[in-house]
């Protein structure tokens, strides 16, 4: 029998009889490290003393909603940990400094846990070029009785080699796993104005039945899960636009054997059939909604997360290095060739909020740099407040407390010849581009914990 156990967002434990393995858990209520993006949604209660004993922990990949670490620090050092071996050095580092032992897993590797086995697959970035998903590794385990296969291709497209291999098991139960990681970002453009929520269940749906329809047998069950978080109190107002699918019809339009799982939802795949029950260590707090979709006037002043409104003068030349090594960063971009045809006096600008000394920085590709300039006359840009440009350049903040929760805002004025987006600071303070400063960033997270 295998047994998969819904934690909240995209975390599981897959159980057999006498093995359990932690998947991306978030077993604390932040999201996002540091807590910075919202709250686990819906608010669940963990009864840890009823958790069964973990065998391992497997990482997905190094982003903060499948890479917690105030989570891991709830586990026994002496669990080992399953990781990407695509992921950055800074999550190796931070996990060996807290006294785990640490697997690299390769794509297209097979990985024994007691009676568990896990297989990995190559993801086509080629095809679907994500590459802040780069390190992702699309999986299936199997129990060794023969009961059951659960398969997840997280947040990447599903490999073909995945569904061969399902395919081949034809005595087996199987449950796939789909992630909803459809959300409505217009809230992140400047001056946004009112937002009117959207519906895009049915075009999700659209997508999903091609992919169900490409598996040669058909999952016995399929789980919807994601977007299982709610914003900062501050900014609450987004959740009432930024979750534009409903999970639950989602599901039912979907047809077959389909269902958006809840923390503590348990799904058991046995030879016999699929059996769906709930967990005893896992519940809700309470019977949770989301606030119901309506419009949105975006507020135009939302406060920093960095807390601080004003950036002390002898902090602006340490941002302003921070500044060049984002122009070196933008070199060879698309930006950076659709900045070749622009005739407008700057391509891209940084507008720098601040209570005491606003400023704002022009990008020159020709000094690979960014120079104080008087307005803002920039095709495209950003509006974010200096205290939090400079704690996500020297890794005080995490892209997350920034990118997506109303604190950065970008306009673009001629998006024909040039777009930008809060993706593009997500791209540059990836771990795998700047592992020294995500280092640090995990660092501040331990011993914020200790």
């Amino acid at each position: 029998m295998l047994r998969a156990t819904f934690l909240g967002h995209q975390g599981w434990l897959l159980s057999t009889a006498r093995t359990h393995v932690l998947v991306d858990p978030l077993l604390t209520d932040g999201f996002g490290h540091g807590g910075l993006a919202g709250t686990v949604f819906p608010p669940r209660r963990f009864h840890f003393e009823r958790m069964p004993a973990i065998d391992a922990v497997w990482l997905t990949h190094e982003h903060d909603d499948h890479f917690d670490i105030p989570s891991l620090m709830l586990l026994d050092r002496s669990v080992p940990i399953y990781a990407s071996s695509r992921s950055s050095v800074a999550l190796y580092g931070v996990l060996q400094d807290l006294g785990f032992t640490v697997h690299p897993v390769e794509p297209n590797d097979t990985v024994e846990v007691g009676d568990l086995t896990i297989q990995t697959f190559v993801a086509d970035h080629r095809a679907t070029p994500l590459a802040d998903e780069w390190d992702v590794l699309p999986f299936l385990a199997t129990d060794a009785v023969g009961g059951g296969a659960f398969a997840s291709s997280v947040d990447v497209a599903m490999p073909g080699a995945l569904l061969d291999a399902v395919n081949s098991m034809l005595d087996r139960r199987w449950m796939l796993c789909l992630a909803n990681n459809t959300t409505d970002v217009r809230f992140v453009r400047r001056a946004a104005g009112r937002v009117e929520p959207c519906d895009d269940t049915e075009a999700l749906a659209g997508v999903l039945r091609r992919r169900l329809a490409a598996c040669p047998r058909p999952p016995d069950i399929t789980a919807i899960t994601g977007g299982g978080w709610s914003h900062p109190d501050d900014v609450a107002w987004i959740d009432r636009i930024a979750f534009c699918v409903d999970p639950d019809r989602l599901a039912s339009s979907l047809g077959a054997p389909c269902s958006a799982v809840r923390p503590g939802d348990v799904v058991s795949l046995t030879p016999d059939g699929v059996y769906e029950t709930t967990s005893p260590w896992i519940g809700l707090t309470a019977r949770a909604s989301r606030p119901s979709p309506s419009g949105v006037d975006v507020p135009d002043d939302v406060a920093p997360a960095s807390g601080q409104r004003h950036l002390e003068r002898d902090a602006w030349p340490r941002l302003e290095v921070g500044l060049r090594e984002f122009a070196r960063f933008l070199f060879a971009r698309d930006v950076f060739t659709a900045a070749h045809a622009s005739r407008a006096p700057h391509a891209l600008a940084f507008v720098l909020r601040d209570d005491a000394e606003a400023r704002t920085y022009a990008w020159s590709p020709s000094s690979a740099g960014f120079e104080r300039v008087n307005g803002d006359e920039a095709l495209s840009g950003f509006e974010v407040w200096a205290t939090d440009l400079l704690a996500l350049f020297e890794g005080e903040l995490a892209p997350s407390a920034l990118c997506y929760t109303g604190r950065v805002r970008c306009w673009n004025d001629a998006p024909e010849q040039l777009r930008v987006s809060p993706q593009l600071l997500w791209t540059f303070a990836h771990p795998l581009h700047r592992p020294d400063v995500a280092r640090h960033l995990y660092s501040r997270l331990v011993a914020g914990r200790d």
